[in-house]
């Protein structure tokens, strides 16, 4: 690849994340470097932490990125009763057309492109385990299966 087609590239990405940026304050006064930071670990692919006290826009801060960039988003309130399978999903029996029963995959939550996962600490470890799992593995497994987590753009459920 030329040096140009790379300067290219990258004067087209200073662009639109200057567009994100700009949209983004629209809808969150503030948080510049928290900003500045999740764009970071999405363009990486990484995972953010993020802790505050109520009130600071962080849901509405996560939430607006996915919509500006067009990803599917999920929240999850972890609880004290959540089930590894909650997030992960799980296999459902059904009954096809022809009256025979097999099993389905149900996805759930962690299937989105961007997760909100909140209060974390509050859910049993088990489900932490399969919430952190899923995270470095990017993967899930449900009965025999191995369900790879990448998804395509806005790939619905």
């Amino acid at each position: 690849m030329s040096a140009d087609r790379i300067s290219e590239y990258l004067a087209q990405f200073a662009q639109t994340r200057t567009q994100m940026l700009d949209q983004l304050r629209r809808v969150v006064v503030g948080q510049g470097e928290v900003i500045e930071q999740i764009l970071a670990a999405i363009f990486t692919r990484g995972h953010c932490l993020l802790v505050g006290v109520p009130g600071l826009a962080k849901t509405l801060m996560v939430a607006s990125i996915s919509q500006i960039l067009d990803v599917t988003f999920k929240r999850i309130q972890f609880t004290p009763d959540l089930m590894p399978s909650d997030i992960t999903g799980t296999m459902v029996l059904d009954e096809n057309e022809a009256g025979r029963r097999e099993f389905r995959f149900v996805k759930g939550p962690i299937f989105a492109n961007i997760l909100l996962a909140d209060e974390i600490n509050r859910t049993p470890p088990k489900t932490q385990a399969a919430l952190l799992q899923a995270m470095q593995e990017r993967q899930v497994s449900a009965g025999q299966d191995t369900h790879n987590l990448r998804q395509r753009h806005s790939e619905p459920n």
